[in-house]
């Protein structure tokens, strides 16, 4: 089982300027990778808030439809909502509206069984939550579970938050990272940085241009999936679905991630840069569902392998 810790906001998508009209989906980047980890057949518990207005009652329906074991903390207040506007790449703007302020509480057991936590994004970054993040790292390493994290910055973190990112990677598996991160929190030589950094494996995508993987002095890149894009939202966040699932598949976890051979890491890469490929192709992070199947079978094994199922979780 793998237990993801994010957050969820309503999505507002601007459609049109004059007069002002949004599409609404539920979304925020963990929950985005939790959505196609279920669909990939993978057990995820998913660790978030919500808040009690309707909007929320409705996300926590949307949520349980896609087939995620929810461990929800509820605030008192309406649920936060992300606008969101398109530039002609299909790059997305945002402007957040944020309302809880209650310290969050994971609750009790939240990461039993987890084989993996995967956590990152705005949530990670906020004052309220770093005692029941820490919490919840401190489980997983009771646990045994490999930890995940992608930062997923929207802006250059304050001194604090850059300090508070740095004593996640001492407690972290895998790094996951845009090269747009890397920038925000390694000016200087961003690409340099990430691979010096103390953590067993990083990850580090490059947009059109592919991936890179840093496994201890070993370098392994690829480059980028040409494909007709519609926008980039939830690229990254399939790209981490796809880097999760394989590493599973191949049977990498706590234990033995410092000993990947070179080969598996690269297939490891090519997978999820084509799943990040594929969400570049429709509009917003909801994969298509022939294509998702369509990887499935090619990287994740054919149907007599997909019939019998993936290693136990």
């Amino acid at each position: 089982m793998l237990a993801l810790l994010g957050e969820v906001l309503v999505d507002l998508i601007e459609e049109n300027q004059d007069p002002l009209r949004f599409r609404g989906v539920l979304g925020g980047s963990v929950l985005n990778t939790a959505t196609t980890l279920v669909r990939l057949g993978f057990p995820v518990r998913f660790l978030s808030e919500v808040g009690e207005d309707w909007v929320s009652a409705w996300s926590e329906e949307e949520m349980r439809k896609r087939g995620l074991e929810l461990r929800l903390f509820r605030h008192p207040t309406p649920m936060p909502l992300a606008l969101v506007r398109l530039d002609a790449e299909g790059n997305g703007e945002y402007s957040f509206h944020r309302p809880f302020h209650l310290p969050y509480r994971p609750g009790p057991e939240g990461l039993r069984g987890a084989r993996v936590f995967h956590f990152g994004s705005l949530l990670a970054l906020e004052d309220r939550v770093e005692e029941g993040l820490g919490l919840l790292l401190q489980e997983a390493e009771e646990e045994g579970a490999f930890v995940s994290y992608d930062p997923n910055l929207r802006r250059s973190p304050a001194p604090k938050e850059k300090k508070r990112i740095r004593a996640y990677l001492d407690r972290i598996d895998l790094l996951k990272l845009s090269l747009e991160d890397a920038k925000l929190l390694f000016p200087e030589d961003p690409v340099r940085a990430v691979k010096t950094l103390d953590v067993p494996l990083k990850v580090l995508t490059l947009g059109r241009e592919g991936a890179v993987a840093f496994l201890g002095k070993e370098a392994v890149r690829l480059p980028g999936k040409a494909v007709r894009v519609k926008d980039t939202v939830g690229a990254g966040d399939a790209f981490t679905a796809g880097l999760l699932a394989l590493l599973l598949r191949k049977g990498y976890g706590k234990g033995n991630l410092p000993r990947p051979s070179l080969p598996d890491l690269k297939e490891i890469l090519e997978g999820a840069i084509a799943l990040s490929a594929l969400a570049c192709t429709v509009r917003g992070a909801y994969l298509p569902e022939k294509g998702l199947r369509s990887w499935q079978v090619r990287y994740l094994g054919d149907e007599e392998d997909l019939a019998r199922g993936l290693p136990p979780l």
